[in-house]
């Protein structure tokens, strides 16, 4: 009789412990980084930017309250983190009281520099504000599969509903030296579709406050990109505060044009 109970007990321990070692695995399945692995498997990882090699596209940067644009061509290359852009038109942060076309390029190694027509810009506040709308253009492109980076720290947050969507929510932050600015992120994901359809942001050393971005998507040759965004001013919580700030457009979107880092430095 003691060695039935005996062996009943050990039974039920082996059938507790396996349970609880099951909803261990659940619980590190549903971690916040799994999360973003399933969404960047959805748009697309960074190795597969580097296979399609480079990227052109129109870029539109519009503010609505003024009815202004800065629109340019931008061109990247994947390998090195080469950003190039030139604006024919530029009336919001680009060079807006200037005229002539001008053409910015930065890459990872720090190489950068700006030009307005032939002539080659010195100013050093100018070119620090070129580098960093080179660096945040290129950034916006490639978001998605950069959030699996080194140095980036991801928390689960209570699920959020928003138009009877009840997101998954993850806060990303930065390990100390990591990137240029440690910008916060509150991600918003899409329970069927597994895509960021919103989030809040700072760019910490920007007085642009906390923002909303609401973003749509498509897909070219296999990467999926934010091709339209709205940044909306709000706040923690998700709740807007403002009218929209500014839209963002990309289209004429076109990968492996052949772009060599040596011509587009030069």
């Amino acid at each position: 009789m003691k060695l039935k109970i005996h062996i009943a007990y050990i039974i039920t321990c082996m059938l507790v412990n396996t349970t609880f070692a099951q909803k261990k695995e659940l619980s590190s399945s549903n971690s916040a980084k799994v999360l973003i692995e399933k969404m960047v498997a959805k748009t697309g990882n960074y190795e597969l930017l580097k296979k399609l090699k480079d990227v052109e596209f129109t870029y539109d940067f519009y503010n609505p309250r003024t009815k202004k644009s800065d629109i340019s061509i931008e061109r990247y290359i994947f390998n090195g983190e080469v950003s190039w852009g030139q604006y024919k038109t530029h009336n919001v942060f680009v060079l807006p009281k200037e005229k002539g076309i001008v053409t910015q390029y930065y890459e990872s190694t720090g190489n950068s520099w700006m030009t307005i027509g032939n002539t080659k810009i010195t100013d050093t506040r100018t070119l620090l504000s070129s580098d960093f709308l080179r660096r945040a253009n290129y950034y916006w492109f490639t978001m998605m599969p950069k959030l699996l980076d080194k140095g980036i720290v991801y928390t689960q947050l209570p699920n959020r509903v928003h138009n009877k969507i009840n997101y998954k929510i993850v806060k990303i932050g930065f390990d100390k030296g990591v990137g240029d600015v440690q910008d916060d992120f509150v991600l918003y994901i899409n329970p069927t579709t597994f895509l960021v359809d919103r989030f809040l942001f700072t760019v910490k050393g920007s007085t642009l406050g906390i923002s909303l971005m609401e973003i749509e998507y498509e897909t070219v040759n296999g990467y999926t990109f934010m091709a339209k965004r709205k940044v909306i001013p709000a706040d923690w919580d998700g709740n807007i505060k403002g009218k929209v700030l500014y839209e963002q457009t990309t289209t004429n979107v076109k990968f492996n044009n052949g772009f060599k880092r040596e011509l587009l430095a030069k």
